[in-house]
């Protein structure tokens, strides 16, 4: 997990001026307490592990969270979220009679849930158009259904097609996995305490980007 050090080193550096402040006393009331959002996405996959073509997937998404303003600048947010279900269709090859080469029509569903902790730092002093860069991880469950078709071959004999492998159904299947986060965005207010948002979300695995969120949402301080 390359990516661990620095996901790490940014956290550290997004958390430790409120750490500091906190510890001294100094630190100004913020102007705000917390706020709530829900967002919808469109959520880029890489599902290179399946299939080798076309393997970066899109579907929607959506998401709610609530943050935390311990000053003006440093907010921690619990975001939780999910995707639509996606079908991916591929073909895996399968040996008949022992020199003929079928394959089967595979059918695998997935859609993914997640909950999640990120640490924002937000420019500037609750201006009414403001960027913010932040570091987190989530939790993801992703669910996954596959379903492979029968497989025909050609009987030399009888000169017709047979069944030579039924149709195969797994089930479901639930997975889970921790990820790292890093995002970036802007507030922008247009009200006295509501406001929308927009940022990019990617998601880190271990084999380095696992997904990638573009989303956009409404929100209300409190």
């Amino acid at each position: 997990m390359k990516w661990l050090p620095a996901l790490a080193a940014t956290a550290l550096l997004l958390a430790s001026p409120a750490s500091a402040l906190a510890q001294s006393g100094a630190a100004p009331r913020p102007l705000l307490k917390g706020d709530v959002s829900g967002t919808v996405a469109w959520v880029v996959t890489d599902r290179s592990d399946i299939t080798d073509y076309n393997n970066w997937r899109s579907q929607a998404g959506f998401g709610l969270g609530a943050g935390w303003y311990w000053t003006d600048h440093h907010v921690t947010r619990v975001e939780g979220g999910g995707t639509t279900r996606e079908t991916l269709y591929y073909p895996v090859p399968f040996i008949v009679g022992g020199n003929q080469t079928a394959y089967i029509t595979t059918r695998r569903q997935l859609s993914t849930h997640r909950l999640g902790v990120v640490q924002l730092y937000q420019f500037r002093r609750n201006e009414w158009v403001h960027p913010f860069i932040g570091a987190g991880v989530d939790a993801v469950w992703e669910r996954t259904a596959t379903d492979e078709d029968p497989v025909y071959a050609f009987d030399p004999v009888t000169r017709q097609q047979r069944v030579t492998r039924p149709a195969v159904s797994y089930g479901e299947r639930t997975t889970v996995a921790a990820r790292g986060v890093l995002t970036g965005g802007v507030k922008a207010y247009v009200a006295r305490k509501a406001f929308t948002v927009a940022d990019l979300r990617v998601s880190l695995g271990r084999g380095g980007v696992a997904d990638m969120q573009w989303r956009f949402g409404l929100g209300f301080d409190f």
